[in-house]
């Protein structure tokens, strides 16, 4: 499996009154680590679902008890572990498990990892390695897809859409491993865009002038990262940087067709990324479970 993986979030099983216990047992560095698979959300956001999960009556015990077992298991695999970073393994490339991104109010949590191929003739060349980060409280509004399998989540398009409407901030990071021009990064975007935008409005327009003037003219070697962050469904901001997280803002798209149409591209029925796409299902299966 690529990618990355969840740990099972506790807030899926704390009630309201296990707000200091949650807390105190899982700090902002937990994280869960084995073997094979590398948590990436932190559970310190265990009461972010208290509205899906409120206290029932005699059922307090038995939730107190999923609540710190669960933190127990988190924070003992911590211990384990300390690195910072998870590996995309197709491309080496390293992403950070939590991060504060420019235009974002809060911090945002690694989701999935995966990579681009484009195929020159007969030879598949790796153009980038990208991750997908999100704000923690989109998750609790996922619990419809409670219990499916990776495949199933997978091949739904409501829970993608679900996650790109959810006013949460969420963010792509893509880091080149081999050297582009602008041109031709926006060239290739927009012919993943272009077929998703039916009849592109005069807003539409002006958001992929805008979208497009980023890259014109702006060379992009090994190592630049490339950030789209959906701040609201309708609105992203765009920020480039020739190596390491950039730290500002370069430009805001706005226009609801062409920021569901750029996330459509990575997360559609026909993905850029297919290894991306099926990393944050297997995430969402186990966190869902």
């Amino acid at each position: 499996m690529d990618g990355v993986v969840l740990t099972s979030v506790p807030s899926v099983i704390c009630g309201l009154s296990l707000r200091s216990v949650c807390l105190n047992r899982v700090n902002a560095g937990s994280r869960y680590h084995s073997p094979n698979t590398v948590s990436v959300l932190r559970t310190v956001n265990c009461v972010s679902s208290l509205s899906i999960h409120p206290p029932q009556k005699g059922s307090s015990f038995l939730r107190k008890r999923n609540c710190v077992a669960t933190s127990r298991i988190v924070v003992k695999a911590a211990a384990a572990s300390s690195d910072e970073n998870v590996e995309e393994p197709a491309t080496s490339v390293k992403f950070q498990r939590s991060v504060a991104l420019p235009g974002c109010s809060t911090t945002l949590s690694l989701l999935g990892t995966g990579f681009r191929e484009k195929k020159f003739a007969i030879i598949s060349v790796k153009v980038y390695a990208a991750g997908l980060y999100v704000n923690e409280s989109i998750l609790t509004g996922l619990t419809t897809w409670k219990g499916r399998s990776a495949d199933e989540i997978q091949r739904d398009s409501s829970l993608f859409n679900s996650i790109f409407q959810d006013q949460a901030e969420k963010s792509l990071q893509i880091v080149l491993v081999r050297d582009v021009d602008g041109k031709t990064f926006w060239d290739a975007l927009d012919e993943a865009i272009s077929p998703r935008l039916k009849s592109p409005s005069p807003d539409d327009k002006t958001a992929l002038s805008t979208f497009q003037g980023i890259f014109q003219n702006r060379p992009l070697n090994k190592g630049s990262v490339i950030l789209l962050t959906w701040t609201s469904p309708s609105k992203m901001l765009v920020s480039v940087s020739s190596g390491g997280l950039p730290k500002d803002v370069d430009a805001a798209v706005e226009s609801g067709s062409v920021t569901s149409a750029l996330f459509d591209v990575f997360f559609g029925d026909s993905p850029v990324s297919p290894t991306l796409k099926s990393s944050l299902a297997n995430q969402l299966a186990m966190v869902l479970k």
